[in-house]
């Protein structure tokens, strides 16, 4: 057991609800491309894991053309977008600053592209707190392939067993047992109903959890002492 040190977080259904923006966005395409349809937030949740070339193929379906350039279209008409607060989780901004205040290093890692997860962070006045900020990018694969959340602990010089992922799906899940770094899921994203893990339901709970967390460590260590001096 290690003390958590680095908490690394994806970004889309864990700190940012981005599906009311990812509806717009995608109702705009299928509008300029003569579509009758029209989607909604229930329509996006299998795909919004995903990463932006399977929310686009499963969401436009039929209507998808060229892909490379469908994706293309989505993350230009993306950037133009301005990221409110309002789109944070309940207790987000208070929970990010006050463990950032507490000493942990906080980090992202997202595949919504470099640029855009920049932006987002910045957009929300929250980029003081992220020591390493990673997005996808040409040459890493997306989650759940270990690439990126590699790229993250590359950056930090974290140790694998100090760290501590949390993020909303069963993607996320998936990359933190390819990599060896613990997982907790905030149950109120974009998983299946059906999909279980460590979890907390309310980002405001996540702090304490920590702080939980690295308590029980504390304790197991000074245990491992006392029973070595004895």
């Amino acid at each position: 057991m290690s003390t958590v040190k680095n908490i690394i977080f994806d970004l889309d259904g864990t700190l940012i609800d981005s599906a009311p923006t990812l509806v717009q966005i995608l109702n705009e395409m299928l509008e300029a491309r003569g579509s009758s349809r029209h989607i909604n937030l229930a329509t996006i949740r299998p795909f919004a894991s995903l990463g932006g070339a399977g929310l686009v193929s499963g969401v436009l379906a039929q209507e998808c053309g060229d892909l490379a350039q469908e994706v293309a279209d989505f993350r230009a008409r993306y950037a133009l977008q301005t990221t409110h607060p309002d789109c944070l989780y309940e207790g987000v901004a208070e929970g990010v600053r006050e463990l950032a205040a507490q000493g942990y290093r906080l980090a992202i890692c997202s595949n919504k592209p470099q640029l855009l997860c920049e932006k987002v962070i910045a957009d929300l006045g929250l980029d003081p707190y992220f020591t390493v900020v990673v997005g996808s990018s040409p040459g890493h694969r997306e989650k759940p392939a270990p690439d990126l959340l590699e790229l993250v602990l590359s950056q930090l010089g974290a140790v694998r067993s100090e760290c501590l992922y949390v993020g909303d799906s069963e993607v996320d899940h998936a990359l933190a047992s390819a990599t060896g770094v613990r997982f907790i899921l905030v149950s109120y994203g974009y998983a299946n109903r059906q999909f279980s893990a460590e979890n907390i339901e309310r980002f405001s709970k996540f702090p304490e959890l920590v702080r939980s967390l690295s308590l029980e460590q504390s304790k197991f260590f000074q245990a491992s002492d006392a029973a070595q001096k004895g």
